[in-house]
């Protein structure tokens, strides 16, 4: 241990003799780099004043012998601050690393979603309709989904139109309502119509965003199997992505 060294564990330890006080006194004074240092110190001891896990102490006791026995010179004092640096760490980097994931899954899902285009039924735009179903179009292309999605249920319910649950799906993941889209969509694939293999594609994006991974690759291999040619590029894209 060196000098500095030394002076600094004391000052913390409150163990300086009058003489050792006036030398660390002139190296804080006069040295940057002891300065440093110990600013750093009084730092980290003012964060550790709330952290008080003896098991989490010992554990980094027990770390320190191990990795580095020729270096251990931390009295009990000592553990406390620098297991606050430990688990201020971790707790960074368990964070970073989660919201990392989180937004590169959103940005994935950004990069690749937009709602579906009607190519279901023309919209006529008259006061006196009151088709549901056209209703419904008009108002999911104005992005109205919330207004949509309660008309394309509604049309369902009254038509039986199967390719409606595709749009109420769509409608739904354009508002973040995920789980209520995976199940609308899931929905959906218990049909066969003109665009129930659309779905796959759209509820892959959807377990993209809610960080299904391994669901979404199952539903990208069902896409790019079948003989849809809608965004099919795309789909080989985002999978090889996951991959």
């Amino acid at each position: 241990m060196t000098i500095n060294e030394t002076l600094i564990e004391k000052k913390f330890s409150n163990d300086l003799t009058e003489a050792e006080l006036l030398e660390f006194k002139k190296l804080y004074e006069t040295d940057d780099a002891f300065k440093q240092e110990v600013d750093f110190l009084k730092n980290v001891q003012r964060v550790s004043e709330t952290e008080d896990d003896a098991l989490f102490r010992n554990q980094l006791a027990t770390y320190e012998t191990e990795i580095s026995p020729k270096k251990v010179f931390l009295n009990s004092k000592w553990i406390k601050p620098f297991s606050a640096i430990a688990a201020i760490f971790i707790i960074t980097i368990s964070i970073s690393l989660f919201m990392n994931k989180d937004i590169n899954n959103d940005s994935l899902f950004s990069s690749y979603f937009e709602p579906s285009k009607n190519v279901s039924a023309p919209i006529v735009r008259s006061e006196k309709d009151e088709h549901l179903t056209n209703r419904a179009f008009i108002a999911y292309s104005e992005a109205d989904y919330q207004q949509a999605t309660s008309l394309f249920q509604k049309a369902f319910e009254q038509t039986g139109n199967s390719e409606l649950l595709l749009y109420e799906g769509n409608a739904l993941l354009a508002m973040d309502k995920v789980t209520e889209a995976i199940e609308v969509f899931k929905t959906h694939l218990t049909y066969s119509d003109a665009l129930t293999n659309r779905t796959h594609w759209y509820l892959a994006l959807a377990y993209v965003k809610s960080d299904q991974l391994d669901k979404a690759k199952q539903e990208l291999t069902i896409y790019i199997d079948s003989e849809e040619k809608f965004k099919k590029t795309e789909a080989k894209s985002l999978l090889k992505k996951l991959k």
